[in-house]
């Protein structure tokens, strides 16, 4: 278990002013069997958050309008995440597990993805969790970390015949390649001590659990990581999404900082 000071700071820089701004917000962390949030503070900039509310998947959603001009657009999320409260998020509402056993169009396997789920040979194993186990094996051997060469519109199918991209392609492609075999697993956006971005991961659900698995990284999820959303893909769990009057166009800084805390102090600064 670990106490984890956080920052989530998000900044859109518009090239000229923007009026008749609405805007929903995937950013604040929540209590679930893993981590339990104190503390935390939500600061949105200009400040007319309006609502806020869960969607479908229990992710806290902000929502807002502000038609004054301005020229940028933000968020600051500070708090403290207590993590490692358990291993595994309970899963017992069966109900709503199945929609994750279906391919989205951003997970939709190819042919590539075809021909790389049956070199897998993921027969060989009886457990949803081995399965899982060996598809994070195979893309730490054959895929690449290499910002740039995708973005948020880049398929599991177009990342992986691509042979690189970030984290989000590391999550589509295991989605795509788990739910080939049957197995519900969702899409997870969040935080993790050392990363200095948001980062994405999946879990899969198996014997009324939900455990997560970092494929960029090689490993399972821990008391490093704070969640903040999951959906079936990356489309369920954006950060910022909007509508403005202005021809314009935008830059996005993010900055994410993680340090664990310890009595004497702070420790683990990125």
């Amino acid at each position: 278990m670990k106490k984890l000071q956080f920052g989530y700071h998000m900044k859109l820089t518009f090239s000229d002013y923007v009026k008749n701004h609405r805007f929903s917000l995937k950013c604040v962390p929540h209590d679930n069997d893993l981590q339990k949030i104190e503390n935390m503070s939500v600061e949105v900039y200009p400040d007319n958050v309006t609502s806020e509310d869960e969607d479908s998947y229990g992710n806290i959603t902000l929502f807002g309008y502000t038609n004054e001009l301005h020229n940028s657009f933000g968020f600051d999320v500070n708090g403290i995440a207590v993590t490692g409260r358990e291993e595994y998020e309970k899963a017992d509402e069966l109900h709503k597990i199945g929609i994750f056993k279906y391919q989205t169009p951003k997970t939709k396997p190819g042919l590539r993805t075809l021909e790389y789920y049956q070199k897998l040979d993921l027969k060989r194993f009886d457990s949803a969790l081995d399965k899982a186990s060996a598809i994070m094996e195979g893309l730490s051997n054959s895929f690449q970390y290499v910002q740039g060469v995708t973005n948020m519109s880049t398929t599991s199918e177009e990342a992986l015949t691509g042979g690189s991209g970030v984290c989000q392609d590391y999550a589509h492609i295991m989605l795509s390649l788990c739910r080939m075999e049957g197995i519900p697993c969702r899409y997870v956006a969040g935080m993790m001590m050392g990363e200095g971005l948001s980062h994405a991961w999946v879990e899969i659900w198996n014997d009324r659990k939900w455990l997560g698995f970092d494929p960029t990284n090689y490993k399972l999820v821990g008391d490093e990581y704070i969640k903040i959303s999951n959906g079936r893909d990356s489309e369920d769990c954006l950060v910022n999404q909007g509508i403005f009057t202005g021809n314009v166009t935008q830059i996005q800084d993010i900055n994410v900082v993680v340090e664990e805390v310890v009595d004497e102090g702070i420790v683990g600064i990125n």
